[in-house]
């Protein structure tokens, strides 16, 4: 009999299947004919978007039921949502950019009032409310598969989780081992669910763009090489290509892509999700930067903080060479979806 974290992996990965099903190759046996659950494990997180795919790493190393299991769900879950809202708000405002879309005020009003410091809650808020006001106004979404998969039925899974997670990581009562024992198994199921529902994800490429050149002889018409490296591993040692082209992106920006082959259909994230492993340490004040990919956590007097996927906590990152151009961009996205 499969355990909760089995199941997961099994299930989640049997939809990723559907969406591609060249995956089904990857799957591995034990000798008794058993599914390697582990190694199957790994192509999970490999699939999905590093900021997703290493909390997996992580939920998939616990393998009792009790306060760490649990308190890892409820991390997989944040990260998870913090990213495809993350995802969604940045659609939303170059959507608004173009003046395809209209906002209306009670929107406004919260998202000023919730955006500054994000939590699950609001990961939660976000997801739930441009989702519906968006299916409202026939919108095209850059993953079209949110249409058909965040329905009410989803909404309502991430309805349930906040006060749950609060009372957890707050120590507002005094569950015994039997109660988180069955919250364990009660909210991986739900984790499974919600996996299932962005599963899609694997149709979809997280990339950075480290560099872009300009590559332009006498006689031809000139072209861009990117740099990219490819935001999917077991491990933060990512893998870097070179794409060649005719069309550019935004250099020092992290991407979405439906293909890397070449460059074509791509979502910007930055400033929401940032990658500093290419940072310059030129200076004293920048030796306190770690290499790693960033989320958006929170804006205060000016100032944005992070939080890193491997960093241990919250981050101060005002000394990164771009840090002013992050600023820039995120007052954008505060102008353009809340005034």
């Amino acid at each position: 009999m499969l355990n909760n974290t089995e199941n997961l992996i099994k299930q989640v990965f049997d939809e990723m299947v559907k969406v591609k099903p060249h995956l089904s190759n990857y799957i591995r046996y034990n000798d008794d004919g058993t599914i390697n659950f582990p190694k199957l494990g790994n192509e999970m997180v490999e699939n999905f978007p590093w900021p997703i795919g290493i909390e997996l790493r992580r939920l998939f190393t616990k393998t009792a039921l009790g306060r760490d299991l649990l308190t890892h769900i409820f991390r997989t879950f944040e990260r998870t949502l913090q990213f495809i809202s993350f995802i969604m708000v940045s659609q939303l405002v170059e959507e608004k950019v173009k003046n395809r879309i209209s906002i209306p005020e009670n929107f406004k009003k919260e998202f000023r009032h919730r955006f500054p410091v994000l939590s699950l809650g609001d990961y939660t808020w976000l997801i739930t409310s441009i989702g519906n006001l968006l299916k409202q106004q026939n919108f095209e979404w850059f993953m079209p598969e949110i249409s058909e998969n965040f329905n009410k039925g989803f909404y309502e899974i991430l309805n349930t989780l906040v006060l749950p997670r609060n009372i957890l990581m707050h120590f507002q009562s005094n569950p015994t081992n039997q109660d988180i024992e069955r919250d364990c198994i009660v909210f991986e199921e739900k984790l499974t669910k919600v996996l299932s529902k962005i599963a899609f994800l694997v149709n979809y490429k997280l990339v950075f763009v480290k560099d872009i050149t300009v590559v332009k002889s006498k006689n031809h018409e000139a072209f861009f090489q990117h740099s990219m490296d490819l935001l999917h591993n077991t491990h933060s040692d990512f893998s870097t290509s070179k794409i060649e082209g005719v069309k550019f992106t935004e250099s020092n920006s992290v991407l979405l892509m439906k293909q890397t082959k070449s460059i074509g259909e791509y979502l910007n994230l930055s400033p929401l999700v940032i990658d500093t492993k290419s940072e310059v340490i030129d200076d004293h004040e920048r030796f306190s930067i770690i290499g790693d990919i960033y989320l958006y956590s929170k804006y205060s007097d000016g100032h944005l903080m992070y939080v890193g996927t491997e960093a241990p906590e919250i981050c101060d990152l005002r000394s990164l060479h771009n840090y002013s151009t992050l600023v820039e961009e995120f007052n954008e996205i505060l102008s353009v979806l809340s005034s």
